[in-house]
Formats: C-alpha cells, structure tokens, sequence
C-alpha cells in the first residue's frame, strides 16, 4: 500500500509531499467527487466525475525544475497539464492528462508531455522513498495516458475501436470534449 515508517498510505504522503498550489481540490458530490481541470495557459476546463474517495490530483506542469535544468533537444522539459492518483482498494491508478483548446498540438509533442508527467511522478516515488521512508511508495500503480482535445468545444466523441491499451505516452488515449467520467479515461472505451 506504500505505508512508511508513519503508516501513511501514498495519497496521504503525496498530500503532505506536494504544497496545496500545485494540487487541485476534489469537488466533493453525491456518490464520487469529481474535479475541475482549469489550465491557466491554454486558458480550458475539463472537468472529470467520478474520481475514486482516495485521489490526488496534481498540476504536473508547475513543476518548474525541468525548465531550469535540461536542455530540451528531446523535449524532455515537457510535462503534461494533470496527474491523478486513486487508490481505491486494490485499483491503483496514475493517469497523466494534457489538455487543449483545439486539436492542433502534434502527437510527438503530446508524447513527450506525457512521458515528462511520468518522469515527474517517478520523481516523487523517489522522494517518498527517500524522504517519507516508504519503500513501495507508488509500486503497483497502472498508468493511463490521456490527451483531451477540443475540450472549449462541447463536442463529444470516443477513439476508433481497437486502438490499443492507453498504458504508455505513445499509446495516449485521444478524447474530445470538456466533461468525462472517471472510468473512461482508465479503461478501453468501447462505442
């Protein structure tokens, strides 16, 4: 469960790890909390439902030291907007989200964002390691990769069936529109 010396599981760590302007607060509902993705730059809004109790939702973009360290010949500077974390039970989740207005951003540059969200939460396991003692801090987690595209347009469309698991950055999940439930960006859609 990632528990450390203090018994914290990896949603507590991560919540006293990371300071509260890099978080996004869950809206708490009837049912499952859900959560309004506001990118600043991109000036959009998405909002995701049906979040599992035990979430974190990270600006993953804030993290400025890729910018003040790296070069960025292979466009490792990059990060993608949004990280969440669930821990429901058994069901571990790290999903990495970039978000956009339009539907013009190329996939290299989609890919690289979200191998740099990936480099940024392996970044943390190790500080949980590390700092917080916690020696499986964010072991058996599952990976999603999500792109959503289109997302001030409330229009509302799934990928092509067959498309591969979404479980690496070059197999992102490409969805449009501005308002998804939990449970699509996590698993196949199917039409």
């Amino acid at each position: 469960m990632g528990s450390g010396v203090s018994g914290m599981n990896d949603i507590e760590i991560l919540r006293e790890m990371l300071t509260p302007n890099v978080r996004v607060l869950l809206q708490k509902r009837p049912g499952k909390p859900s959560v309004e993705l506001t990118d600043e730059q991109g000036k959009t809004i998405a909002n995701i439902k049906g979040l599992p109790h035990d979430s974190v939702v990270i600006r993953a973009e804030a993290f400025e030291g890729p910018l003040k360290i790296f070069q960025g010949s292979k466009m490792e500077r990059r990060r993608a907007d949004f990280v969440i974390v669930s821990n429901e039970d058994t069901k571990k989740w790290i999903v990495c989200i970039e978000t956009q207005a339009g539907n013009r951003k190329k996939a290299a540059h989609i890919k690289a964002q979200l191998k740099g969200a990936q480099c940024f939460m392996c970044y943390c396991k190790c500080i949980g390691r590390s700092f917080w003692a916690s020696k499986d801090f964010l072991d058996s987690y599952q990976y999603r990769f999500v792109s959503m595209a289109n997302i001030n347009l409330n229009k509302r469309t799934t990928h092509p069936k067959g498309q591969p698991l979404h479980d690496s950055p070059e197999n992102f999940l490409k969805i449009f529109g501005n308002a998804h439930h939990f449970n699509k960006l996590i698993r196949r859609i199917s039409r």
